[in-house]
């Protein structure tokens, strides 16, 4: 039997080919692997995760729509309205279209002036003691807001503390919160009213009295009526201090009122903050109570003088149908409004700093 012998030149060549070939097909695979990479991943869709997507957009452009047709445009169209002269004669893109022939800043000038004349050139002086005397009463009604601040601290204390009833308590203190403000005026009226218990008991006129007893009257009510929101928002502020903190302060011999005034009011403070603030904003904007409690009258500054800003401005829109003075006057009341409440977001960034 004949043998056949290979030289060893193609065995080699042989062997160097198949190398060639897994080489070749490792740097095809390792290509695809790359190009795979490199193309952009198509995710999958999950169905459960859209549907939950667009049921939250579908309940949220409700409020999305609201507030910019409400909140936003109509806040641009207010600051445009203020410069021209809308009587409410014409529609309002007639009137947004032309000019105020007595100048563009002629209500902001007319608001703060006392010799210009009145309005539509009317005998009379300008706006500017109306202006002084609503806005004068509206901070005076702002004085409830320390006064409320101090007594919902007081209730907040000794509802935190463990004792029977504070829950029954935080209810009953909460529910002026939530009545119907015009209940509340009506009750008010019949209480401070000519022979009512508060006029009776105190021997005092207060709704028939002179224009401070007017404004007390205001006053009593809408402290009453906001100490519900403080004492719960307080009370969940206080449960949120750290209890060991007191503890420590405990076994280092301070009293309740030390532990309270060192490690409960500090660590209370942005719970505190929070109410001011907002109490300030909503106090800027009081109007239903005092008009409810003293009749339409109250939107006319020069015939009732416990009239509020707001109040103002609603009676400069019933009795003279001036749009373009009340959007002024509205500006003004915001910018007020800003510049106080950053002025007290500062004061409280430079006590973080102490």
């Amino acid at each position: 039997m004949e043998e056949h012998i290979v030289p060893a030149d193609a065995e080699q060549a042989v062997s160097t080919e198949a190398e060639q070939a897994v080489l070749a097909e490792a740097d095809a695979l390792a290509e695809a692997e790359a190009a795979e990479q490199a193309a952009p991943q198509r995710r999958r869709i999950n169905r459960a995760v859209l549907a939950e997507n667009l049921w939250g957009w579908f309940f949220v452009c409700f409020l999305v729509i609201g507030t910019t047709v409400f909140v936003y445009l109509a806040f641009v169209l207010s600051v445009w309205m203020s410069f021209v002269d809308y009587r409410g004669d014409g529609t309002l893109w007639e009137a947004l279209g032309q000019s105020n022939e007595n100048g563009a800043f002629y209500w902001y000038k007319y608001m703060f002036s006392s010799t210009m004349p009145g309005l539509f050139g009317q005998a009379g002086p300008g706006g500017l003691e109306n202006f002084g005397t609503s806005l004068l009463n509206t901070v005076f009604y702002l004085i409830g807001i320390p006064v409320g601040m101090a007594l919902s601290l007081f209730f907040a204390a000794l509802m935190s503390r463990d004792i029977k009833g504070a829950g029954a308590f935080r209810v009953i203190y909460y529910i002026p919160t939530v009545s119907s403000t015009v209940s509340v005026a009506l009750l008010w009226s019949n209480l401070f009213g000519a022979g009512g218990t508060m006029s009776t008991l105190f021997n005092a006129q207060f709704i028939n009295g002179d224009r401070w007893m007017q404004m007390l009257t205001v006053l009593i009510l809408t402290t009453w009526k906001g100490l519900g929101g403080s004492i719960l928002l307080l009370c969940a502020g206080m449960n949120g201090v750290n209890e060991s903190h007191k503890e420590a302060a405990s076994i280092d011999g301070a009293n309740a009122w030390t532990t309270f005034w060192r490690i409960s009011l500090p660590q209370l403070w942005p719970t505190i903050f929070y109410c001011i603030v907002t109490s300030f904003i909503g106090g800027m904007q009081i109007f239903a109570e005092p008009d409810l409690i003293y009749g339409n009258g109250i939107t006319n500054a020069a015939v009732m003088p416990v009239t509020p800003f707001v109040g103002l401005i609603y009676g400069q829109y019933y009795t003279n149908q001036t749009y373009s003075y009340c959007s002024a006057l509205g500006i003004i009341l915001m910018i007020i409004i800003l510049l106080l409440t950053l002025v007290q977001f500062w004061l409280d960034s430079r006590r973080d700093k102490v």
